[in-house]
């Protein structure tokens, strides 16, 4: 197949950003639509797990049709779904209030700043090894051209998605700093302090699989840590991924670690002062990044594309076992889907800690755990 001209590259590559972004804009809905049910039924109460709003009207006419549907056991489950319909409107449509003494211009960029360094995480990913599809030859210009699984799988990928996710933080201090306003500064010096004390034991962590597989690309270490690891690597995955996703709900300002925005103490933390889609982009940076911890979980330490996790594929799967052997984009995403309900899972489930348990856990026994976890990797890839 001849290369792909430079022009040619720019579309293909055009089309994956495309595709990146239609998918985010469909998992953070459905996230979000799916933590009402989950934590509705959870908690064992009325609203999104039936329907929402009156009896008359467009939304009447919606909740009636929606009740029918409950009869269909498949169906029953989008009950409720005119309730987060309404909610993204109004947030749309909301006034956009700015406090008088706030910072205009750090005020404005600050929710853009978080949203696009959680956006632009996404282009180191993988999602499956090789090309994801061919483009069909009615396509003008790039017609029967491959689409590869990640827009840049570049041999530093670990770093593009360390790097990346570490400017989120500046969003959130900046918005409680713009904002001239003591809840929203408690709330941002609350996150600064929390992500960096993290950041630390997840940097350690994920050094896990790096070192385990002698690459920092986000494909092929999936790859290496999925099909080419023995037995002896399996317990510093399995502890290495808990570790990751504890400092991963840190990280990401969820339960039981959302002291940045604890309700009951500063009102709504950082971003008390926002309202309209200026809240909404920090509403939807919050749950990009749950994806992407989740989607660096499922690639580095569950296999990414291939079924099993731990480095259990290749050793009791071969490559020759159609289906189950290879590499599926599904396997990917369904593991990121799991990861996602873990965290609504978790959120109706633990309280929320202290501040100072919060610091505790992240200095006392989380770095201390993820040193000894990487010595015994290192251990492991020496000796084993």
């Amino acid at each position: 197949m001849p290369q792909p001209t430079l022009l040619q590259s720019l579309v293909i590559a055009l089309i994956q950003v495309i595709l990146v972004v239609i998918l985010i804009f469909v998992i953070v809905p459905l996230t979000i639509f799916a933590e009402r049910k989950v934590l509705g039924h959870l908690q064992q109460r009325l609203g999104s797990t039936r329907i929402a709003g009156t009896l008359t009207g467009l939304s009447g006419f919606l909740n009636r049709w929606m009740w029918r549907m409950g009869k269909v056991p498949v169906l029953s489950y989008w009950r409720g779904l005119p309730g987060l319909a309404g909610d993204v409107l109004k947030m749309i449509l909301k006034e956009d209030v700015r406090p008088a003494k706030a910072d205009r211009f750090v005020f404005f960029i600050a929710p853009a700043l978080s949203f696009v360094a959680a956006v632009v995480v996404f282009g180191a990913i993988s999602f499956a090894p090789g090309t994801l599809f061919t483009l069909p030859a009615w396509v003008p210009l790039v017609g029967g051209l491959p689409v590869a699984g990640a827009i840049a799988d570049i041999n530093v990928g670990l770093l593009w998605i360390l790097g990346f996710a570490s400017v989120g933080v500046y969003g959130i201090l900046l918005a409680g700093w713009a904002s001239n306003s003591k809840y929203p500064l408690l709330g941002g010096l609350r996150s600064a302090a929390q992500i960096v004390s993290y950041e630390v034991p997840l940097t350690l962590s994920l050094l896990v699989p790096v070192l385990l597989s002698g690459s920092l690309s986000f494909g092929e270490l999936s790859r290496r840590m999925a099909v080419e690891t023995g037995y002896a690597a399996i317990l510093p995955q399995m502890v290495g991924f808990l570790l990751y996703l504890t400092c991963g709900f840190a990280e990401t300002n969820r339960t039981p670690f959302d002291m940045p925005e604890a309700e009951n103490e500063l009102v709504a933390g950082f971003h008390t002062e926002y309202s309209g889609m200026k809240f909404g982009f920090f509403y939807l940076a919050e749950y990009i990044n749950m994806a992407v911890v989740s989607a660096i979980a499922a690639g580095f330490f569950l296999g990414g594309p291939w079924l099993l996790p731990f480095g259990l594929q290749g050793l009791w799967i071969p490559e020759s076992v159609p289906f189950l052997g290879q590499p599926n984009v599904l396997f990917f995403l369904a593991k990121v889907v799991f990861l996602l309900f873990v965290y609504i899972w978790v959120r109706g489930t633990i309280p929320r800690y202290r501040y100072d348990q919060i610091m505790s856990v992240g200095w006392k026994y989380l770095i201390p755990l993820t040193l000894i976890n990487l010595a015994l990797a290192a251990g492991i890839r020496y000796f084993a």
